[in-house]
């Protein structure tokens, strides 16, 4: 019996059992209703401020849980501040402004660097290859062409510290290219100075390269078609790339709302590793956050991300020499500012905790 069947079954007996000491109650007192009931605990549900680093569908564990309505089924509402933060993402979580962030581990390092107390909570994301696309402009058909340009290309990626520009250094230095690089504080910036012809070439999401594909642009690396081989070139050794990170003390705080959510990620994850790109497609395409993008372009485009979601074995589990390959990485591709991979806040035992994970999957 697998590892994620066990768990429901845990919570199924769980469930049971609640309820029979929910009977129970009702019949020896009355007033014990209002401490105990799951109507009580729904009336009494807790809120949690989000904000998400973008749209992109390598957070498919968060969309999955609000698409399938889990965060309800957890009883903890769930209440997006921004869902397109790469830009303003420490920003909104040092000040307060949101209880957990979700996107980029770079980030989570970056408010480290600051000195803010920072837990990583859960990883929704392995770094891969694949999560994103090499694509040139229309008048840039192949690498070599990158290549002989020398110095005199641009390649646009989103900000220092984010995945998208970590792979555009890895492209870079695999491929032997030597472009100027341009960061962006959004993908829909990197999109519209590709297509505008402002630059020579970028690195992608995947839905939002097929877009850029579709009007005259092209693949230079499609993950679609990426062997393990070319993937394994670029990054060696996958690692924790999206997040889900809060301050120590608003964890603390909000220790309930934390694990209510996470069961709800938990059982997401779950799902992803139980279904096909087009089933999960077809739940995705009814969310708010994807217009224009039709379900054959989002299960396309969710084939070759979803080999980088964390399996069913490690359902969001990070473990020190995963973090310690995230260090690595961090120091040699994402160029986050203040960092340095051997000071001491950014240890494992500093900056992450797994026991809210633990506790979720109690409930």
């Amino acid at each position: 019996m697998s590892r994620i069947t066990l768990t429901r079954l845990r919570r199924g007996i769980a469930g049971a059992a609640a309820l029979v000491v929910a009977a129970a109650g009702l019949a020896a007192c009355s007033s014990a209703r209002s401490d105990t009931s799951s109507d009580a605990q729904t009336a009494t549900r807790p809120t949690l401020k989000i904000a998400i680093g973008s749209n992109a569908l390598n957070y498919a564990a968060y969309w999955i849980a609000e698409a399938d309505g889990l965060f309800a089924k957890h009883h903890v509402t769930v209440d997006v501040v921004n869902a397109n933060a790469l830009a303003v993402a420490p920003a909104l979580l040092t000040s307060g402004q949101v209880d957990l962030l979700i996107s980029a581990a770079g980030q989570s390092v970056a408010v480290a660097a600051t000195g803010k107390p920072v837990s990583i909570v859960a990883n929704l994301y392995d770094y891969s290859p694949r999560g994103g696309a090499f694509v040139g402009g229309s008048k840039v058909t192949s690498i070599k062409q990158l290549k002989d340009m020398g110095s005199d290309c641009t390649l646009v990626t989103t900000a220092k510290g984010t995945s998208a520009y970590a792979a555009g250094k890895q492209n870079m230095r695999a491929h032997g290219i030597h472009c100027r690089m341009s960061a962006l504080a959004t993908n829909a910036l990197t999109v519209t100075s590709l297509t505008s012809g402002q630059a020579d070439a970028g690195i992608f999401s995947t839905a939002d390269a097929a877009a850029v594909v579709a009007k005259g642009g092209h693949y230079l690396v499609n993950p679609a078609t990426m062997t393990d081989a070319e993937a394994k070139k670029l990054v060696p050794t996958p690692f924790p790339a999206l997040t889900v990170t809060g301050l120590k003390p608003t964890l603390k705080a909000k220790s309930q709302a934390v694990e209510r959510f996470l069961a709800a990620i938990d059982d997401a994850l779950g799902t992803i590793s139980s279904s096909t790109p087009a089933n999960l497609a077809k739940s995705l395409s009814h969310l708010s956050y994807f217009p224009g993008i039709s379900t054959t372009t989002m299960t396309q485009s969710l084939t070759p991300i979803l080999t980088a979601v964390p399996p069913a074995a490690s359902e969001g589990k990070i473990t020190q020499a995963s973090w310690e390959a995230a260090l690595t990485s961090f120091q040699r591709d994402f160029e986050i500012p203040g960092f340095k991979a051997s000071a001491p806040q950014f240890a494992y035992s500093k900056m992450i905790d797994m026991s809210y994970l633990d506790a979720a999957r109690t409930q």
